[in-house]
């Protein structure tokens, strides 16, 4: 697509879900009268985020905080995390691979204990890329193992290509490759109605204001909620969903985040990464019941990497490594002992 013609396409799209998301918010309003503005205080730190190893990193112009566990002579094992999540949405897969692994889950720049450096320049996939290049050589690693999930593939994608060293294996969860994503996005509409958010979230001021409603209603319907939400419920606990909104709800964590989408946008030419494929060995797992993104994508994903293959999970939501972790866990183990 032309650069001039995506800006405009972009413009006129974020034009309009922003106007679709005004009256839903001004219905919202009418409905749930102050109670659309109200949050409740957090300040105790919930049980199921305390007893975890917690440590931080400085690199060239952010600070880093981490979880770890697992021995340091052991192989590292870097999970990042996607959008609206944090270091602990990989707490099935902490638990299971630390016997063999030096296992650290970071805290993406601008997420919970991580550096929120201001501006939407500073959240550029390219950039935050090389925060993951730079940690792994902060702990002392030559290479990793490299899992991710949502807004974290999307970075562990650029980072396996443009730092290939680095990385020794890839897992990728519910993230196509860019290109992927883009072929999907032009063969299939129905991808560019899920990606509807991407285009509000360009909006300034009420993306902040919808994520926050109604004590973040938000992310109850996006992890548990009957469409977008976690299916095997036992797995997310009214503890963990806590867990989620004290982290959001701690002054300056949200727009961060957003700003994510905001610096993949605005911008005249889109962002490419090196033409040569993921040199990486590539398992790609993915939740079918996937209500933001096409299972295409993950299909499409293969052509761009030398080694790589799909393992769909029929039914496992977007949250897949959190909806079905034994199931990921077994995959990831017998890939990486291939």
């Amino acid at each position: 697509m032309n650069d001039y013609v995506r800006l405009a396409f972009t413009l006129a799209s974020s034009i309009f879900w922003t106007a679709v998301m005004i009256v839903w918010m001004a219905i919202q309003v009418f409905k749930h009268k102050m109670d659309f503005f109200t949050q409740k205080k957090r300040e105790r730190l919930p049980k199921v985020l305390d007893g975890w190893n917690h440590d931080s990193v400085k690199l060239s112009d952010v600070t880093l905080h981490y979880v770890h566990a697992g021995s340091t002579d052991k192989p590292l094992m870097l999970m990042v995390h996607g959008f609206p999540e944090f270091w602990y949405s990989w707490r099935y897969q902490i638990r299971h691979f630390q016997s063999k692994y030096r296992v650290v889950a970071v805290d993406l720049r601008g997420y919970n204990e991580s550096d929120k450096p201001s501006g939407i320049a500073n959240y550029s996939a390219a950039r935050i890329g090389q925060d993951l290049q730079e940690l792994v050589i902060a702990l002392g690693y030559k290479s990793c193992v490299l899992l991710a999930h949502d807004w974290g593939g999307a970075i562990a994608w650029g980072v396996a290509a443009r730092y290939p060293e680095v990385v020794d294996r890839l897992v990728i969860c519910n993230c196509p490759h860019p290109k992927g994503m883009q072929k999907a996005i032009q063969s299939d509409r129905g991808q560019l109605l899920k990606s509807w958010y991407m285009f509000f979230f360009q909006c300034p001021i009420l993306p902040e204001l919808m994520f926050k409603a109604r004590d973040f209603k938000f992310l109850d319907q996006a992890l548990r909620g009957r469409a977008a939400g976690i299916k095997n419920r036992e797995n997310f606990t009214d503890d963990d969903m806590e867990a989620w909104k004290y982290t959001f709800s701690r002054p300056g964590s949200i727009t961060p985040p957003i700003n994510y989408y905001r610096a993949a946008f605005q911008r005249l030419r889109a962002a490419t990464l090196p033409k040569a494929p993921i040199q990486a060995k590539t398992l790609i797992i993915w939740g079918t019941g996937d209500n933001f993104l096409q299972k295409a994508g993950a299909t499409y994903s293969v052509d761009y990497c030398r080694d790589a293959k799909v393992q769909f999970i029929e039914g496992a939501s977007h949250w897949v490594q959190q909806d079905e972790p034994q199931l990921v866990n077994r995959y990831i183990e017998e890939f990486l002992a291939e």
